[in-house]
């Protein structure tokens, strides 16, 4: 709720500074009182002196000519915040809250307000310009920085190789793409500082070093496609520790209706229910069979061998769409199943089936059906998926499983295994929306089971038809792939990874609503990931006639998150979860660990023990699923738990289930394996895994007994807000976070035993959990049956 402003207009001397202690003390006592001291109307220039407001720990102090900022604590000296964006400019039109300042290179109208104890800054310019402000002022004053950084990071202001990773990884750029909410808390001796920006649009965050420090900072963009947009600064004092500007950002984004919890959206959409104790799985599929759906591989090969010379048979027109390497491979395989014994070999029935799953898109027709820009036909895709059964039993019979079995992924075989597992809740993505609609009896059987079923979709980059390097989903047309954003530069903004451009969200709406609809009813989906929306940034469109600011670009994409929700019924996640998009989305992918492998060159260098993986091969990329140490000089800074702060879930916990982006999924990092599962359950965020029916002997072990601590957990806290965490050691490998339920998960992340400070005994790497009106209950990570 807003309060109402004190803004004081002080003179200076004794008198004035008695006339400033009573007004406070009135304040104090009583409600509504509003207390304003003005200066003589010939100070309304540049010389004029600072304006003085009233704020719960004392006062904020403004310089209106340059907008340096300090705070003036009861009982204390006054403290720098904010630097002085510009040399005094001249003040005019000055009243006790508002003002004009002119410069030569700016001219802004500044209002000033208390809202909720904070200073509240609201800042617009009559042209375009750049202000680069507010800037840390002082940083040898702060002792440690709470930061948004995907779930959040509690960074030592003192620490060097902080400081280092700091001006690496965070160089000046978009807030929203660096930061998940638009904030930041300093830690200071006996409080902390909030900086908050209201209006993130054409804001960039960056830090730079000052005095050996780090020393964040803003600028904002006044443009002309935002004429006359506020640009709104908040700052909050609290107290001294880390949590407080996450507290402070939820109470905000309740108090101005941009908050949604959990048990709102599944009062509008039911099936989000189905996320509570979700694990979150993408199954690769690679094509509509698997290597096991040939049951009589020597039979399959010498029918094979019998009719790849003939024009009519499915066979021969395989063979026909075969490369070199392919009929290579199936040379082998002939003369393997002439043998005595007629064995072919796991690897190459592996590599046959590869083939014959690329082969089948040209040897039996699809027929159109409902085709959109980007030579995608849903409908067609399912169709043709049929025609593909009905072809391979006629060619090759009893030889083949059943066909709604078939598929390596998204498979009848994969949902009966995750069933017999135990697992009673998940959220299936497939890698390829084409999966889904080659398989759908997994579809109506994993849902039946329960579970969310989606697939990945993206709207973010678009190619041109002729683009040799380019996949499925950045297919959308020539007409598309001309709609990139200019800059005010006239430049286009190139798409992800140098390929295409980044596509106007406007532009593509329409497209956009058309192909997710075509993807999901043909499907029959219950879900959809619509990747980048949720992460950032926006951008400014400056192409005559089409001319988008970045606001109206995230309402775009807000609308198109929306659609998959509210018009297509879909539980709908997308990558990153900026707060922004919080209110549309019900999951997201990519916040409890955000990409980092390109601050890392080990992890790209093939040489590396480090190194990730690529895209092959295209059933178990091991980019996904080979499990590669993590360098600790690297971990300590994007993942470790000792610098971690659950900020987001403190704000967000109760609206938004978040989890690893696809590329640090729960099992990448070996070396880090338990310290992942004991801070899944701190946070109470959902494991993600990469299935195949080539993995599942291996993991699925593992992720049924995890799911038996973690499910039934989240499926209860999951609509619960996080309401305190706690670091419980000077070294801080114990933690504890609380839940709106009374529910307490106290951690130890040490390899060794550690007492809690109230008594308890935590063996190594374990969790402690206590539940109003239930037993403890006691998890050690080391205990799971961890895959070798």
């Amino acid at each position: 709720m807003k309060n109402l402003s004190f803004p004081h207009r002080f003179p200076f001397g004794a008198a004035s500074l008695a006339l400033q202690f009573a007004c406070r003390k009135s304040l104090l006592l009583t409600t509504g009182a509003l207390c304003i001291f003005m200066a003589p109307a010939a100070a309304l220039s540049s010389e004029s002196g600072p304006i003085s407001m009233v704020a719960p720990f004392g006062r904020f102090i403004i310089d209106p000519a340059t907008l340096a900022v300090s705070i003036h604590p009861v009982g204390a000296v006054e403290t720098p915040l904010a630097a002085a964006a510009f040399s005094a400019g001249k003040v005019s039109n000055q009243s006790a809250h508002r003002w004009r300042i002119d410069s030569a290179s700016h001219h802004l109208t500044v209002v000033a307000d208390i809202d909720d104890g904070a200073l509240r800054l609201s800042i617009t310019s009559d042209r375009p310009a750049t202000l680069n402000w507010p800037q840390t002022a002082d940083p040898l004053a702060i002792n440690a920085y709470a930061m948004p950084f995907g779930e959040g990071s509690y960074v030592p202001a003192d620490d060097p190789a902080w400081l280092d990773w700091l001006l690496r990884r965070y160089q000046t750029s978009a807030i929203n793409e660096l930061l998940s909410m638009p904030f930041w808390t300093e830690l200071r001796a006996g409080r902390s500082v909030t900086w908050m920006v209201e209006t993130p649009f054409n804001t960039q965050f960056g830090i730079t070093q000052q005095k050996g420090r780090p020393a964040p900072g803003l600028s904002h963009d006044f443009t002309r496609l935002a004429p006359g947009a506020a640009y709104t600064v908040r700052f909050a004092v609290g107290p001294d520790e880390p949590l407080a500007g996450a507290r402070i950002y939820r109470n905000w984004l309740q108090a101005s209706g941009n908050f949604l919890s959990m048990t709102d959206k599944i009062a509008a959409q039911p099936n989000v229910a189905k996320l509570g104790g979700a694990s979150h799985i993408y199954l690769w599929g690679a094509g509509p069979l698997k290597a096991a759906d040939v049951r009589q591989w020597r039979s399959f090969i010498r029918v094979f061998q019998q009719h790849k010379d003939d024009p009519v048979h499915l066979a021969g027109r395989l063979w026909r769409s075969f490369d070199v390497e392919a009929k290579e491979n199936f040379e082998t395989a002939f003369k393997s199943a002439a043998g005595a014994g007629g064995y072919v070999e796991q690897r190459l029935q592996t590599i046959l089936i590869r083939a014959i799953n690329q082969g089948l898109q040209q040897a039996v027709a699809q027929t159109p059906v409902k085709p959109l820009p980007g030579k995608h036909d849903p409908a067609a895709d399912a169709v043709w998926a049929q025609s593909v059964r009905t072809a391979m039993v006629a060619a090759f019979g009893g030889v083949l499983a059943p066909p709604a079995q078939w598929g390596g992924g998204l498979s009848g075989d994969t949902v009966a295994a995750l069933r017999q597992a135990g697992l009673t809740r998940a959220w299936l993505g497939a890698d390829d929306w084409r999966d889904a609609l080659w398989h759908p009896e997994a579809v109506a059987a994993a849902e039946s089971a329960g579970y969310l079923v989606g697939v990945y979709d993206s709207y973010g980059s678009a190619h041109p038809s002729m683009l040799a390097n380019t996949w499925a989903t950045a297919q959308m047309g020539d007409e598309l792939a001309a709609a990139g954003y200019r800059d005010k530069h006239g430049k286009l903004a190139t798409g992800f990874a140098n390929r295409g451009v980044y596509v106007n969200a406007r532009a593509v709406e329409s497209y956009a609503e058309k192909r997710m609809t075509a993807v999901a009813k043909s499907a029959r989906l219950n879900s959809y990931f619509l990747d980048v929306d949720g992460a950032g940034p926006e951008f400014d469109d400056y192409t005559p006639g089409r001319e988008t600011s970045q606001q109206q670009d995230a309402e775009a994409r807000q609308r198109r998150l929306s659609y998959a929700g509210k018009e297509l019924g879909l539980v709908t996640g997308s990558e990153g979860a900026l707060s922004l998009y919080a209110p549309q989305i019900a999951f997201a992918h990519g916040l409890l660990t955000p990409p980092f492998a390109w601050m890392a060159p080990a992890m790209k260098d093939k040489a590396s023990p480090y190194y990730r993986g690529g895209y092959w091969p295209p059933e178990t990329p091991d980019m996904y699923f080979k499990s590669v140490p993590l360098q600790p000089e690297i971990s300590r800074y994007a993942r470790s738990p000792l610098f971690r702060l659950p900020l987001y879930e403190i704000a967000l916990h109760d609206s938004v289930v978040t989890s690893h982006h696809w590329e640090y999924g729960s099992l990448k990092f070996s070396n880090e394996r338990e310290a992942t599962a004991l801070l899944q359950l701190l946070y109470m965020a959902p494991p993600l895994y990469h299935l195949n029916d080539a993995v599942l002997a291996r993991d699925l072990p593992l992720i049924a007994a995890y799911d038996k601590v973690f499910r039934p957990l989240h499926a209860r806290l999951f609509t619960q807000s996080m309401t305190d965490f706690q670091v419980l050691s000077q070294d801080r490998k114990l933690q504890r976070s609380r839940f709106g339920d009374g529910t307490t998960i106290t951690v130890n992340f040490d390899r060794v035993q550690r007492v809690a400070a109230d008594g308890s005994q935590l063996p190594a790497q374990s969790a402690y959990i206590t539940s109003p009106g239930q037993p403890p209950q006691l998890f050690e990570a080391g205990k799971l049956p961890w895959p070798h």
